[in-house]
């Protein structure tokens, strides 16, 4: 029984001696990547989401998120396209869904086509 337990112990010596010597990367190795980058990635998010609130909420410009979009969609009498909004208002796009979702339920914008909204 203790001979299984000692080619154990040296089969994982093995394997990380051959690792290390391929330069090989371990589990651990990109768990540890993963975990930076996702870091990384909030930082990044919140940096950037942080620099657009600054330009939308300007010290005279205290409105509702909802009027916000609904100024945005009216400046377009044609319609115009989710990214459009987006880039005007600044919003995240889960926020940005939302509203839409409500104002086209209460009937005050309509939905043209897929992505494309106007005001009625």
């Amino acid at each position: 029984m203790s001979n299984n337990m000692d080619l154990g112990a040296n089969w994982e010596g093995f394997i990380k001696m051959l690792l290390q010597r391929l330069d090989m990367p371990t589990k651990e190795d990109i768990n540890t990547l993963h975990n930076r980058l996702d870091t990384l990635e909030q930082l990044i998010a919140q940096k950037h989401t942080g620099a657009k609130k600054q330009t939308v909420m300007q010290p005279g410009n205290r409105r509702s998120a909802s009027t916000t979009v609904l100024k945005v969609i009216a400046n377009y009498p044609e319609g115009t396209d989710f990214k459009t909004i987006k880039a005007a208002t600044g919003f995240d796009e889960k926020k940005l869904r939302n509203i839409i979702f409500r104002l086209d339920k209460t009937a005050r914008i309509k939905r043209v086509q897929r992505g494309i909204y106007k005001t009625i």
